[in-house]
């Protein structure tokens, strides 16, 4: 049988989980079915995911909306593969399609309904949570069924975290970590608010964050506690990101969007970490609450002051932390493992491919 050829396309190559989602792909993709390229409008050279690429071997090609059509046809692909917010971007689909690419698969990242001309040139949607499908339904007005419609987590290379190996984590230090985006849409200041109360029980507890916000430091500056800070970096570095999942004790999450899947949550749990986050009430994104079993692998408050109770608790039980770090780890490894997920994705292609008529 000869290899499928898979364009990997994504708007911009940066910092995100998007951007970590297409790279695991491409690492574990079986090179004996598939031949995988990745092109991109935007690359964050700073991010680091230019270097990755080239150690898989994977071509990356920086293109635009205007040649974007003229690259494609050049690989007589199979698959273009678009990691996309969901909304309307046309472009980039019709390219493919005008190219001679024959299936289209959406990873729709945020779980947004696409009303365009566009959205009807697409063979499967990929929803990244339940929760976020269920959602995509309300707004789609029927059933997901068929083969149009498919949920995959985002894949976590786990054995990545294995190697690095957390087992001599001490969770009695006082450390509290948080990674994300410098974006206020990703804090929420209602629960960023239960830090002078944990301050207030626990006065030597560091907050270890990548990604503050200028608004987020001033809170801190205005709370009087800002010597409870410890700023870090951003990176997409793993080893970097494993190094500082090392030195917390706990990892923290809020975000007043919520999250349509939530790979630093994920992250945190395959790190062995238990995880505080929060409730978000529809229509906003809430897989964090799917992916934190409340009272199993960590706990999703309702208010700052259960969520501020939650991380009391696990700072002054070493041990319970432990145990719900370590439930957060088996968790991540049945439910995100790379190959696992990878293998899913890999059926979604043969099977459309199966579908289509031969080139």
């Amino acid at each position: 049988m000869r290899k499928l050829k898979v364009v990997q396309f994504t708007p911009a190559l940066g910092f995100g989980g998007t951007e970590k989602t297409l790279l695991t792909f491409c690492k574990y993709l079986d090179k004996d079915k598939f031949d995988v390229s990745v092109c991109v409008f935007e690359l964050d050279r700073s991010a680091g995911k230019e270097k990755v690429l080239e150690e898989l071997g994977i071509d990356l090609r920086v293109s635009s909306p205007r040649y974007l059509g003229k690259y494609l046809s050049t690989l007589n692909a199979d698959i273009f593969h678009i990691h996309r917010a969901g909304w309307a971007e046309e472009g980039a689909i019709t390219a493919a399609k005008e190219a001679g690419i024959q299936i289209v698969v959406e990873h729709n990242v945020f779980g947004r309904l696409d009303t365009s001309r566009e959205n009807e040139m697409i063979d499967c949607h990929i929803l990244i949570s339940y929760s976020c499908a269920a959602r995509y339904q309300m707004w789609l007005g029927k059933p997901l069924v068929g083969p149009r419609y498919e949920v995959l987590y985002y894949p976590l290379d786990i054995d990545n975290f294995d190697k690095f190996g957390f087992d001599d984590r001490d969770y009695g230090v006082k450390a509290v970590g948080r990674i994300g985006r410098p974006d206020n849409t990703k804090w929420e200041f209602t629960f960023l608010s239960a830090a002078p109360a944990i301050v207030a029980e626990v006065p030597e507890c560091k907050f270890h964050i990548i990604g503050i916000t200028p608004e987020a430091h001033r809170f801190f500056e205005e709370k009087g506690i800002a010597d409870n800070l410890v700023l870090h970096p951003m990176t997409g570095v793993e080893t970097e990101i494993m190094s500082f999942l090392k030195g917390v004790s706990l990892f923290t999450h809020f975000a007043s969007m919520g999250e349509t899947f939530g790979l630093t949550l994920a992250e945190a749990m395959a790190a062995k970490l238990p995880v505080v986050t929060h409730y978000t009430p529809h229509p906003k994104d809430s897989a964090q609450a799917e992916l934190v079993s409340s009272g199993y692998n960590g706990f999703v408050a309702q208010n700052p002051e259960q969520y501020a109770s939650a991380v009391v608790a696990l700072l002054n039980n070493p041990e319970n932390a432990k145990r719900v770090g370590l439930n957060g780890y088996n968790k991540a490894r049945s439910l995100y493992d790379a190959k696992s997920i990878t293998t899913g994705l890999e059926d979604i292609f043969l099977h459309l491919c199966d579908k289509s008529p031969a080139k």
